[in-house]
């Protein structure tokens, strides 16, 4: 654990010992204060004026920015004693500066990550950084399994946040006129090699399948991770779908399975020039739309994206669902991971009752149709389910189907206080292999492997 701190910490120093900019919910810059001051402090009380902080990695995106502001929006309409202040800053800063916040005691009310940062953030005060959220929810009447997500949102029997948000999976968008114009049936893609054949038609012309992240970014590990490695292996970390227990001798990084998909991935990038690599995801979603390369693996998130640059070019993408994975003759389904986002209430939190009706409020009918303008899948499975969100989400409800008809259980990164040391270090060891220096595949998921079990044993 001081091992984990340590390197949190170190890497909140480097962000510099301030705390980040924020956003009001109407986008007006302001500079997130510290908890003691009278910006921070709020009165409480039924009818008296209260102020709550809210930190998310997303508000810099605007299809975020937009259904966070009808939250708040409408929130305060409803409760025109609250006021909701944003802190907000792009995915690269977002974290060190939580974790700045966190150690100087100044972080937002409530607080949304993802599961596997839940046990990272809440290690790093030794009593913990976050409400146990059962009380709340014992009494509030909310059915959790109704929520997706919900399930990855309990560390060492508390449950330290609430899946209020959305949520999202991957499949393969593609564009129907350039699938056409060779000749490929979308519906015929079934398995990596039935991929694999579609891409080599668009390498013959110097073109390529799709924009792949080979860099310092996480979509390093995820990209091949979701579409090949999970499937065979049922876990880059550990076995059985990443649960525990997270032991030195449970590593399974280099397992066979793993290791046979890292080659795999160097075949399709560098022999059959399958994928382009870019240094981020932005760049592989720049080639689709600009038609460069015929298929762009991503979440229904990409669906508004691609409305707001052009909704012309909603005309000519099509869906279909993350690949099947054939190895040593056995089918593997799809494992791509899940992606809630949820949120955590802090401990410094001046107004517990008030934040947590903000919280509870996010979960419900009203609020998760405004959340739907996110381009994520509503994380209440009630209102994704209903004619209303299917009928203005067509095909994004396809995710919730391949969920269900295509996929095996969803799997995320374990969600443990290690998890971003064992992040780094497969990002260091993914980079080698599939940039141009093509590190051999089985040594470096050795070394990983290694490196990861020094991690576990500290």
């Amino acid at each position: 654990m001081k091992r984990v701190m340590s390197i949190l910490l170190a890497a909140a120093l480097a962000a510099g010992l301030t705390a980040c900019g924020s956003s009001t919910s109407d986008g007006t810059a302001t500079t997130a204060a510290p908890a003691g001051s009278t910006e921070a402090q709020t009165t409480g009380g039924s009818g008296e004026k209260v102020t709550l902080t809210f930190s998310t990695s997303v508000y810099v995106e605007e299809p975020h920015r937009a259904a966070i502001d009808k939250l708040i929006s409408r929130y305060t309409e409803l409760n025109p004693n609250v006021t909701v202040e944003i802190f907000g800053a792009g995915w690269a800063d977002y974290w060190n500066n939580l974790t700045t916040e966190v150690l100087a005691g100044n972080e937002a009310d409530i607080i949304q990550v993802y599961p596997e940062n839940i046990a990272s953030y809440n290690s790093l005060l030794a009593d913990g950084v976050c409400v146990d959220l059962a009380p709340f929810i014992n009494s509030s009447g909310i059915t959790t399994d109704q929520l997706s997500g919900q399930e990855f949102c309990t560390i060492d029997g508390k449950t330290l946040a609430l899946a209020n948000y959305a949520w999202g999976t991957t499949g393969i968008f593609y564009r129907k006129s350039m699938l056409e114009e060779k000749g490929i049936n979308p519906e015929s893609i079934k398995t990596q090699e039935n991929f694999l054949e579609a891409c080599r038609a668009f390498a013959e012309d110097g073109k390529y399948g799709m924009g792949v992240v080979v860099s310092s970014h996480s979509f390093v590990v995820s990209e091949w991770c979701r579409m090949l490695a999970r499937p065979v292996s049922d876990g880059l970390y550990f076995p059985d779908g990443e649960v525990g227990p997270y032991t030195a001798e449970r590593v399974n990084v280099n397992s066979p399975e793993n290791v046979w998909a890292a080659e795999w991935w160097q075949r399709y990038l560098m022999d059959e020039k399958g994928g382009k690599p870019v240094p981020d995801k932005k760049d592989s979603r720049e080639l689709f739309w600009n038609k460069e390369v015929p298929f762009n693996y991503d979440g229904p998130w990409f669906v508004g994206m691609t409305r707001e640059r052009d909704a012309a070019l909603m005309d000519d993408i099509g869906l279909i669902p993350s690949f099947d994975v054939v190895y040593e003759g056995k089918t593997y389904k799809p494992n791509p991971t899940n992606y809630p986002l949820v949120t955590m209430l802090s401990k410094n939190c001046k107004n517990p009752d008030e934040a947590w009706k903000f919280m509870e409020w996010m979960a419900s009918d009203e609020a998760q149709a405004l959340v739907a303008d996110c381009g994520m899948i509503p994380s209440n499975k009630a209102y994704a389910s209903t004619p209303e969100y299917i009928a203005g989400h067509e095909l994004e409800q396809k995710f919730l189907t391949f969920a269900e008809e295509n996929y095996t259980d969803l799997v995320s990164d374990p969600a443990i206080p290690q998890q971003q040391e064992l992040s780094q270090v497969m990002i260091d060891a993914t980079q080698a292999m599939f940039s141009e220096q093509r590190a051999d595949a089985k040594t470096m998921l050795d070394d990983a492997a290694k490196q990861i079990q020094e991690i576990m044993n500290k």
